[in-house]
């Protein structure tokens, strides 16, 4: 009898957590919905033209449901750009990954994905500029903070170039790492200064190349030629 109720209680608990795991990929889903739809709405119209009617119907969900996840239109807009970081910072850590133990490669990794999600989401990238700025202190507060948190990967691999002898001394990679942050966003707001043919992998690479030839110790130019002066990428 024991054995029996045993097996029956791991089974319920079983489908118990099948079921939980439904309604976290449903409520993952939903949220997507939302949140792609406000940006395409506020990218259009701008933050005060959007209400909470056009963004349910937009996203085809009810109103109720927006509610549910969002505790206002403000909220909306702070779940997008948290949204954006989050991206961002998962393709850093998966290129950078990928790129093995050198630092400066994982510096250019990073700020490649970086620049990948930036030219995946302009979209995105626009709104959180334009609307940033009407929102709360403390909902732009928590944009910073999470903003700051980009440069983290790229700051890392800076100093780890620095205490092996690559960079020049006195490199500033605070600095570095900031206007690497700021190029990768300039990308979605200002591609189209670009022609045509060019696209985000040129980007990375003649952007990658001016950055590292500003800090890379002479000595290590030999050993990253193929970064400061790269050849042309391919479109495809």
């Amino acid at each position: 009898m024991s054995d029996a109720s045993g097996g029956e209680g791991a089974a319920l608990h079983v489908e118990e957590r099948v079921q939980q795991e439904i309604r976290d990929v449903r409520a993952r889903w939903r949220t997507r919905q939302v949140l792609d739809a406000a940006v395409r709405l506020m990218h259009d119209g701008g933050f005060q033209a959007v209400s909470m009617q056009a963004l349910a119907k937009e996203a085809n969900v009810s109103v109720g449901l927006i509610y549910t996840y969002f505790g206002a239109k403000e909220d909306v807009v702070v779940a997008v750009v948290l949204d954006l970081v989050e991206q961002i910072r998962a393709a850093m850590d998966a290129r950078m990954s990928d790129a093995g133990s050198d630092p400066v490669e994982r510096m250019v990794a990073g700020f490649g994905a970086y620049c990948s999600v930036m030219d995946s989401q302009r979209n995105a990238g626009l709104l959180t500029y334009r609307q940033s700025g009407e929102l709360g202190q403390q909902a732009r507060y928590r944009l910073k903070d999470a903003e700051r948190t980009t440069l983290v990967p790229l700051r890392d691999a800076a100093g780890e170039a620095v205490a092996a002898g690559l960079f020049v001394e006195g490199a500033d990679i605070d600095l570095l790492a900031f206007d690497l942050m700021i190029l990768a966003q300039t990308w979605a707001l200002k591609h189209w200064h670009f022609p045509d043919d060019y696209d985000v992998h040129r980007y990375v690479a003649a952007q990658s190349a001016a950055a590292l030839r500003s800090v890379l110790a002479p000595v290590a130019h030999p050993r990253y030629r193929h970064l400061i002066s790269p050849s042309v990428p391919s479109s495809s």
